[in-house]
């Protein structure tokens, strides 16, 4: 009897299949979300569970092995059977219910919690949304998170991440500073008054790309006499002509529509970073985490394209 017994992670067996299926490891990582090296690991446990070579590999190419055409059409029936049910699972629960807790930069999570979370509302009134600012990213090993939104990059490899879209940084300033104070080529802000974000260090390197020229990047040294870790706090020093903000688009685009705000340099822009949402290997199969996972990959997109220039 398999209560004896050796454990059985459903990761591994979608793993081994898409794998198959996608014709190799850096197709199947792509298709999964997941980093190549998770696939690989994944894999390795699999075989050493079931004490046989499954694969053949390559540089050029990964074939079944006999053993691995035997049980391919097995564990293909156990994951089947598994999604059957969370399906009936699903049907008997019916409609999502429950808390959905998630991590969130302080910033981006203003966005997403004054946009996102009434969506969810809407669409699915027995589900509560509870969310944690803090730019220490979650690492979603602690069970009382079930999803985050991550800025820039995701480094646990045994993470779904499934990129939302992105963002830049632009360069912000009140009309009545640049009144004063006008900024018309990126050297300009070496001599400027300059806001910036860091709780450590007035001092950093701003990279500046011109908009035809994205691959070559323009190092801004800056000293200033404020530092502040809050993009927030950033913008209402801005608004208060203390200097230059150097800001995620998403975060100045109504100051700039009211006017309250100008771009400087406009001709050039920041680093773009990459917003995804994370959460564990088969948190989509659960009902509500389900439920709230599809409505961000359909409306954060949208949310993040609204609030760009």
């Amino acid at each position: 009897m398999i209560l004896n017994l050796r454990t059985m992670s459903f990761q591994e067996l979608v793993i081994f299949v898409t794998v198959v299926r996608e014709g190799g490891i850096i197709a199947a990582a792509d298709k999964l979300g997941i980093a190549k090296s998770a696939v690989s690991t994944q894999l390795a446990r699999l075989e050493d569970r079931l004490k046989v070579k499954l694969l053949e590999r390559s540089s050029r190419r990964m074939s079944l092995t006999v053993a691995g055409e035997h049980i391919l059409p097995r564990v293909e029936s156990l994951i089947a059977e598994g999604e059957r049910l969370f399906e009936q699972a699903e049907q008997e629960i019916g409609e999502p219910a429950g808390t959905v807790k998630m991590a969130v930069t302080p910033d981006f999570g203003s966005l997403v919690v004054t946009h996102f979370f009434p969506e969810v509302n809407r669409s699915y009134p027995k589900i509560s949304m509870i969310s944690k600012f803090d730019y220490q990213f979650e690492d979603l090993q602690d069970p009382s998170f079930d999803i985050a939104i991550r800025i820039g990059k995701v480094n646990d490899e045994n993470l779904v991440a499934h990129q939302l879209g992105e963002f830049k940084r632009i360069l912000v300033a009140s009309p009545e500073y640049l009144a004063v104070h006008p900024i018309k080529q990126p050297s300009d802000l070496e001599h400027a008054e300059c806001i910036v974000f860091s709780s450590t260090t007035t001092e950093r390197i701003w990279k500046l790309f011109l908009a035809s020229n994205m691959e070559q990047p323009i190092p801004i040294p800056i000293k200033s006499n404020m530092a502040v870790l809050s993009f927030s706090a950033i913008i209402e020093l801005a608004l208060a002509n203390q200097g230059i903000a150097y800001v995620p688009e998403f975060m100045a685009i109504r100051q700039i529509r009211a006017g309250t705000l100008q771009r400087v340099l406009p001709s050039y822009q920041g680093i773009s970073s990459k917003v995804f949402l994370v959460y564990r290997f088969g948190s989509d199969k659960i009902h509500r985490l389900k439920s709230v996972i599809e409505i961000a990959k359909a409306h954060i997109p949208n949310l993040l394209k609204s609030h760009s220039c």
